[in-house]
This record gives C-alpha cells, structure tokens and sequence, in this order.
C-alpha cells in the first residue's frame, strides 16, 4: 500500500469518527419542550439504541443501551418522560421534540398513552396528521410527505396530569 492510500484511508477514517462523534454529541443536546397552563411539568430525555448480546446458553437476545456510537443505518429510540412536579393538576400538556438533525423518523414509531400524535414539516411551525402534511418537491409540485420529511413531533396529553403523575412518549429515527 503507498503513503497515498495509507493516507486517504485515515483521512476516512478520520472523517468516519468525525460524524460519529458529531452526531452522538447533537442526541446529547436533543431536548424537547412541553407546555402546560397550570401545574410544572418535568421532562427526561433517553437516547437508546438496540444492542445484540449472546446469553451463557448461546442465546441471542436484543436490548437497549445508551445511544453511543451509531452508525449510519442504525436506529435509535428517543423517550421522554414527562412527570408533574407542581401541586396541581397540569392541563393541555403538550410536548414537542424534533427529529435530531442527520436522522430520520421511523415511519409509525411514535407512541404515548391517552395522547394525539401530530407531526411537523416546516421546522415546527406548524403540525398536522401525516395523511395532511405536504412537501414542495424539486419541480415545485406538492406531494404528501412521507416520515423522513418530519422535522417535529408533538404529543397532546388527553387530559390532565395529576400532581405527581407522570407518563412516556416515544418515537424512533434512524441515522442518515
């Protein structure tokens, strides 16, 4: 192998662990939002990925650890607890997150008891049902968007959340 191409590899290499290293820091600063009219709501952010491991009988089983490392391809679990911390009842609870830059949302992967599921395209601006969301494509026709076009998803809690009470929200992205 010449000086040349030993050169261009690690520069690759470089520029591999570079992305890497880029992406595991934007799902650290991942943070979404929630709003309530009355009560204090408290949001915790999990960044987990799927890891394969083989038992001491040689069975192979999947479970999930902290996101680090992935790759392009790989997906990613994004949950946000949500709990109330104020001495009231929170209403209208709505929480907001977007999809990390350099990844995609997972078509029918976001999830969250007693809540309506919405999605932006627009950066947040505004939200909508998937079957209602368009995008303006090269030509400057409008199409339906499909899941890699949402740039945000938002949960309306269905109801109040008591003082104390607490519940989950979740949805999947894959790295681009």
């Amino acid at each position: 192998m010449t000086d040349m191409m030993r050169r261009e590899k690690l520069m690759n290499s470089l520029a591999t662990t570079f992305s890497k290293c880029a992406l595991l820091a934007g799902l650290l600063l991942l943070s979404g939002s929630a709003l309530a009219q009355q009560g204090t709501i408290q949001l915790e952010h999990k960044a987990e990925q799927w890891e394969s491991v083989t038992d001491d009988n040689g069975i192979e089983q999947t479970r999930l650890v902290e996101a680090a490392g992935v790759v392009p391809g790989e997906e990613v679990l994004f949950t946000v607890t949500y709990t109330n911390v104020g001495g009231q009842a929170a209403e209208a609870v709505v929480i907001t997150n977007p999809v990390p830059d350099h990844m995609s949302y997972v078509n029918n992967s976001a999830t969250g008891d007693n809540t309506s599921i919405t999605f932006s395209v627009d950066g947040g601006e505004t939200f909508g049902a998937p079957q209602d969301l368009l995008v303006t494509d090269a030509l400057g026709a409008e199409t339906q968007a499909a899941a890699k076009d949402y740039s945000h998803i938002r949960w309306v809690v269905d109801g109040d959340v008591a003082a104390g009470g607490s519940g989950t929200v979740k949805f999947t992205a894959v790295v681009d």
